[in-house]
């Protein structure tokens, strides 16, 4: 977190500027300035703090009491109904464009909150490293068919790959080199992916 955030700050002065970060949780990239410090930052999530402290509080990996205070609850995904009149000068979403069920769009609504000459930064996962080693790519076509079909929800062939090929997988030891396909493992089986699909399409 802390090299994305010396990153992001040689690329943009946020000093005296309007942003929104996506989706922040426990560990934002950027840190809401001091008391009567210029500039500002929002923090936007599909659930107010409290619902998420509640929903992570038994989740190891997030320290639910550092859960950023949301301005924008954003439940349904539309982002220009969350922020209303709102504009930013730079918008920051890290690990987020990955849950996105209709990225064309996604996009589309931040750059149309966005001020003229403003940033995106986006922090986007190397599949090649995580459990989705073995999933397949998605292709322009497919996002193209979310985007004119207005998909609001992951289609259910999304969520059947998600379930049926993710893998428990060590990142250090393929970027190392040393794992094979034997140490690639299922985190589920065919079953789970059948039971999440049905349920998505119902």
């Amino acid at each position: 977190t802390e090299s994305r955030r010396t990153y992001l700050q040689e690329l943009v002065d946020i000093n005296g500027r309007t942003g929104l970060e996506i989706g922040a949780l426990d560990r934002p990239l950027v840190e809401q300035p001091v008391e009567g410090a210029a500039g500002k930052i929002f923090y936007l999530d599909h659930l107010s703090a409290a619902d998420l402290r509640r929903k992570y509080a038994a989740d190891p990996a997030v320290d639910a009491d550092r859960i950023v205070e949301v301005d924008f609850i954003c439940p349904d995904g539309n982002i220009l109904k969350s922020v209303g009149d709102q504009t930013f000068d730079y918008i920051v979403a890290s690990h987020v464009v990955e849950h996105v069920p209709n990225p064309i769009q996604w996009l589309k609504d931040l750059f149309q909150i966005l001020n003229p000459g403003g940033m995106l930064f986006l922090v986007i996962p190397d599949k090649r490293f995580t459990f989705d080693i073995q999933r397949p790519l998605t292709t322009f076509g497919q996002m193209v068919e979310s985007y004119l079909n207005k998909r609001t929800i992951p289609p259910v062939s999304a969520v059947y790959d998600q379930f049926s090929s993710a893998m428990t997988v060590d990142g250090g030891g393929v970027w190392a080199g040393s794992v094979n396909s034997a140490d690639v493992l299922p985190m589920g089986t065919s079953t789970d992916a059948w039971s999440a699909a049905k349920t998505v399409h119902a």
